[in-house]
């Protein structure tokens, strides 16, 4: 007998039909290599594409199930929108020069790619209205490479002559599974342990859990800890955490702590930072970036949304709520509140019909462009260049978000800002041609080996720097608050939700809802409950 084989797969699945093409994945911050199999601009298969990592997730294999739109959208009058924002945006203009306290038009973006974040930053100089926001709140510590990026000591050819591994804060078998592929080969050699700070986890191979409480780490550097022993006989031991860590008030010490802990040293620094997502580190890579406040509520006409779900944002959820019960006073003087939404979809238009009348007093969805419907740059979270190129070509509406910045950017040019008199006759790239503006960005904001068109797709892996600077101003004393790191229920599939397309996606929700009801009991405890009353 032959193999059984479904009749959907056989009528659907042909091989000589696809049109196969390179991408990466988005779903981490690693941007591991894809080989794509494309027909009728819908994408079928999913497999890895580099011969060193022959392995992709689930999620990696699957995201693209929740990229296409599955009912038609409306379609946007670009013209009349630009036209409503700069007569707004002069208007507003008019108003800030007579008033004490300047309104401004608040752009709150995540998941860029650095043509768009390089000529949002070209706006935010060219416009005193504008402000730039992102939208996770953590302190930016990115005054080098090493601060914010996995260095080269979680590479395979310099894991191998480390024999300690330190944990906190993360779990790399959901934010990095390429990451958790080398400790586990690490692990599998022998003479290596890896501790764990902070929820228990299940990486496929044995961890030793300190316990969830951010004392421990200073138990640690005090030497009372029974673990201490091991990291002081170490060789080369290494320490991986994540962005979130940085969301806590006592971060700032978190370095201070490592150096008496023994991890950090003269001739060895094995801090490693893991990202959320792929373009986290192009973000803190370009400048400091505030995150949303609750002061950017007080004073403002206007929230612009670029690739910001806030369905799935707890920082932007958190201040919405705190607006309703008015617990910071917002200035009413304004009647027409705008929020512009520029998303794959209108993931925010049910948010907006929630806080209409209230918080917003219009909206606009400007349809941006599928992941792979542009060549797009990303640095991922080891500093090397990822490119996207364009294979699909879903939407005819929709624009890419580099052309619907660069028009925005074209728009202020043309207006003449009465507080911004001293900006006004500055110089600035203005190319309407990508592959100009990608030389333009690099040359002028990331250090480069040689000045030539190809410098671009040639800059190395930035090393780590081994020296600390030297601080002559005593820094001011910082409680250490003995609680826990981070409270969370796992969920490999929609866990945090860093990208736009896996909560969309009906494969990977029916996932996450298998995954959760076998490996915890709480679901069924709460059910329970529930019959019981």
């Amino acid at each position: 007998m032959g193999a059984l084989t479904l009749k959907v797969f056989s009528d659907e699945l042909r091989e000589w039909e696809f049109i196969e093409g390179e991408a990466i994945d988005p779903t981490d911050s690693f941007g591991v290599s894809l080989r794509l199999s494309i027909r009728e601009n819908q994408i079928f298969l999913a497999e890895p594409n580099d011969p060193s990592t022959p392995w992709l997730t689930d999620k990696g294999r699957l995201f693209f199930d929740g990229m296409f739109e599955k009912s038609p959208s409306t379609a946007t009058d670009w013209k009349k929108f630009f036209e409503n924002v700069s007569e707004l945006m002069y208007f507003m203009d008019h108003l800030n020069f007579h008033k004490r306290n300047a309104f401004s038009f608040i752009f709150v973006f995540e998941n860029l790619s650095l043509e768009t974040l390089n000529m949002l930053y070209l706006l935010k100089q060219n416009c005193s209205l504008i402000e730039l926001r992102k939208l996770e709140n953590y302190k930016d510590l990115n005054d080098f490479e090493s601060q914010y990026q996995l260095g080269s000591s979680t590479e395979k050819s310099k894991l191998h002559i480390s024999t300690l591994g330190i944990l906190v804060n993360t779990n790399p078998r959901y934010e990095g599974y390429i990451l958790n592929l080398n400790l586990r080969q690490r692990f599998l050699k022998g003479n290596f342990k890896l501790l764990n700070l902070g929820s228990t986890l299940d990486l496929t191979f044995p961890t030793y859990n300190l316990g969830s409480n951010f004392g421990i780490l200073k138990s640690l550097a005090e030497g009372t800890h029974v673990f201490c022993q091991d990291i002081k006989t170490a060789s080369f031991p290494i320490l991986i955490t994540n962005t979130d860590l940085f969301k806590r008030s006592d971060a700032k010490i978190f370095v201070d702590v490592l150096k008496y802990a023994s991890v950090l040293d003269t001739a060895w620094n094995g801090i490693n930072v893991l990202n959320p997502n792929i373009s986290s580190v192009g973000i803190q890579s370009l400048n400091k970036f505030l995150p949303l406040s609750n002061q950017d509520f007080v004073n403002f006409f206007g929230f612009y949304y670029i690739n910001v779900s806030l369905s799935s944002a707890a920082n932007m959820q958190k201040l919405v709520e705190l607006y309703m019960l008015k617990i910071f006073n917002s200035n009413k003087t304004l009647a027409n509140k705008i929020l512009v939404d520029q998303n794959v979809h209108a993931f925010n238009k049910s948010s907006y019909d929630q806080f209409k009348n209230h918080l917003f007093n219009s909206y606009v969805h400007l349809p941006s462009n599928l992941f792979l419907e542009d060549s797009e740059t990303y640095f991922n979270t080891q500093g090397l260049i990822k490119r996207t190129t364009k294979l699909i070509h879903f939407k005819k509406d929709a624009k890419t978000n580099w052309q619907i910045t660069r028009k925005f950017y074209a728009n202020t040019k043309s207006m003449l800002f009465f507080n911004n008199t001293r900006d006004n006759n500055l110089i600035n790239f203005d190319s309407i041609n990508s592959f100009n503006f990608k030389n333009y960005i690099n040359f002028q904001f990331y250090s480069l080996n040689t000045l030539t068109s190809l410098s671009f797709y040639l800059t190395n892996n930035n090393s780590p720097l081994t020296s600390s600077p030297i601080i002559s101003i005593k820094r001011p004393k910082v409680k250490v608050l003995n609680t826990k790191i981070k409270g969370w229920l796992d969920d490999f599939f929609n866990g945090n939700g860093k990208d736009l397309f896996s909560y969309n996606s009906s494969v990977l929700v029916n996932c996450s809802k298998i995954t959760r009801s076998s490996t915890t009991n709480f679901f069924k405890i709460v059910r329970t409950k529930l019959n019981g009353y």
